[in-house]
């Protein structure tokens, strides 16, 4: 059987804004995906001892995006007061990027590759495997929205 879903395309739109001594800022930036077949959005409680968010495959499955069709990830700390550890894994498993997001914070993902380098060494970009997330003081929900192609 042949596939419904109409190919859609996706618009991400970042605005800042700010007035400092009367002058008032204001950027815009908009990201703008084709050909999206699928998205994904759902909230979930990171835990102290930590929780899996999301895993990058070969194929799509329950609780894993094909890495392949993947191009969008935000991952937003719905906590107003605590803070949760991001932590997204490389093939080569001691390989992490780590980033904490305060109240509120988002974190956008728009690659499936990354690498970690230290002293100016080469980069060799390698797939992202999974994002987990910890709690740093006490269990916070965050949203998770992905869109793939």
């Amino acid at each position: 059987m042949a596939s419904t879903v109409s190919k859609a395309i996706f618009t991400s739109k970042i605005t800042e804004s700010i007035t400092l001594n009367n002058h008032p800022k204001k950027l815009e930036t908009t990201l703008t995906i084709p050909d999206v077949t699928d998205y994904s959005h759902r909230i979930m409680s990171v835990a102290v001892a930590g929780s899996s968010i999301l895993t990058l495959g070969a194929a799509d499955a329950a609780g894993a995006l094909d890495k392949a069709r993947f191009k969008y990830m935000r991952i937003t700390n719905l906590d107003d007061t605590n803070d949760v550890r991001l932590t997204v894994e490389l093939t080569t498993a001691q390989d992490t990027y780590e980033v904490v997001l305060g109240p509120k914070a988002s974190q956008i993902l728009t690659s499936k590759s990354g690498d970690i380098t230290t002293g100016g060494a080469a980069v060799t970009l390698e797939d992202i495997t999974s994002v987990k997330g910890t709690a740093t003081t006490a269990a916070c929900d965050v949203e998770i929205f992905t869109v793939s192609t």
